[in-house]
């Protein structure tokens, strides 16, 4: 609109949902769909998260200096930008894996010292106390995204205390209560559809939370042991199978991996062994793992599995090995090494403590196509 050549501002709350609706699907950066979703209460109400666009992974690094930095940088592989976070609330504290886009922070000190967790969000700040002071040991459980839980910031723990064992803890926002069940935990674990699965001593179990009901035992497939990990995908369950690791760093080029789904609605279950994924991509860590799709994403390659390996030394020389895996009858592993004390992959963010490589190589390892 245009008075005596003069433009006049229109308020930006004002946009169509339409124009709104276009800008906000092809925000395939997480930082710029946060900060666009903060513009104004409008853009928040018209910018639901159940409608955001397909995104990948970020870096997240704690500054190595001083100890316990509460200094971070978040690196966005797609468009290979770098954001600065300040939390305080992490100072002398060091951060556990994450759950749902939360880090999971705890006091240092011996196994006899209270290490007081809390749940934290690394962008708004909010943070819930976890009732395990005592505890020496807890992980989060990776929530699937077909859940509805991840919309009510729910959260599934694990938990081990010295005098009381191990236990699973699920917390909603809309309870605001914990639910505690003593439970033995194998390896591979997530919570799919309302229900945890846990695969242990070749065995998968699908279990109800509220009343520890078992509700799916069966075994898994003669020629492998245990999976490695759960991960969920497009709605479905898979089983990573992991072979050939060794602790020197190289080599590594004969590792290779197995995909296999739950078919679940089959009479009997079972698990059906996959020769390839499609346009997803698997990033895998110590024991969990989560999905993404590779469309969208230009220069992306879909069908493989991103993983990271410890080298298995306690010394200067310890390095993290961190590999691509393509699926299919002629897989093959692409390697690089980084030196790094470790890193953790989560959904939404990746992990990583006083990490030494430079941007261009985050970049590389995760964004080139068709080497």
């Amino acid at each position: 609109m245009t008075r005596n050549k003069k433009t006049v501002p229109k308020p930006w709350g004002d946009l169509h949902p339409d124009l709104l609706r276009h800008i906000y699907t092809n925000l395939y950066d997480p930082v710029d769909f946060i900060r666009f979703r903060a513009v104004c209460k409008g853009w928040h109400v018209g910018t639901p998260l159940s409608e955001r666009p397909p995104q990948f992974p970020l870096l997240l690094e704690r500054e190595p200096d001083p100890l316990y930095s509460p200094e971070f940088k978040l690196y966005s592989l797609p468009t290979g930008r770098t954001y600065k976070l300040q939390l305080p609330e992490v100072q002398n504290k060091m951060f556990f894996e994450q759950s749902q886009g939360h880090l999971v922070t705890f006091g240092t000190g011996d196994d006899s010292s209270p290490r007081n967790p809390t749940i934290l969000n690394p962008f708004t700040r909010a943070e819930l106390p976890l009732p395990f002071g005592n505890c020496n040991f807890f992980t989060p459980i990776y929530i699937g995204t077909s859940d509805p839980t991840p919309n009510t910031d729910g959260v599934v723990m694990h938990v081990h205390c010295p005098e009381k064992g191990q236990h699973l803890g699920f917390w909603s926002k809309d309870e605001n209560d914990w639910v505690l069940r003593k439970r033995d935990l194998g390896s591979a674990r997530v919570f799919h559809k309302g229900r945890l699965f846990i695969c242990r001593n070749r065995r998968t179990w699908a279990i109800d939370l509220p009343t520890g009901d078992e509700l799916l035992n069966l075994w898994l497939p003669d020629q492998i042991g245990d999976f490695y990990c759960l991960v969920e995908a497009a709605g479905v369950l898979l089983g990573i199978v992991q072979h050939n690791f060794c602790t020197d760093r190289m080599p590594l080029e004969n590792c290779w991996f197995e995909v296999y789904r739950l078919e679940e609605e089959e009479n009997p279950p079972h698990w059906t062994k996959l020769s390839d994924i499609g346009d997803l991509m698997i990033f895998l860590n110590s024991n969990n793992g989560f999905c993404v799709s590779a469309n969208g994403f230009d220069g992306i390659r879909g069908n493989c599995i991103y993983f990271t390996k410890w080298n298995g030394k306690d010394d200067h020389n310890s390095r993290t090995l961190i590999g691509r895996y393509e699926l299919g009858p002629w897989g093959r592993a692409d390697l690089k090494l980084w030196a790094t004390l470790g890193i953790q992959v989560g959904p939404g963010l990746c992990l990583m403590y006083n990490s030494n490589y430079q941007q261009r190589e985050i970049t590389t390892l995760f964004c080139i196509s068709n080497y």
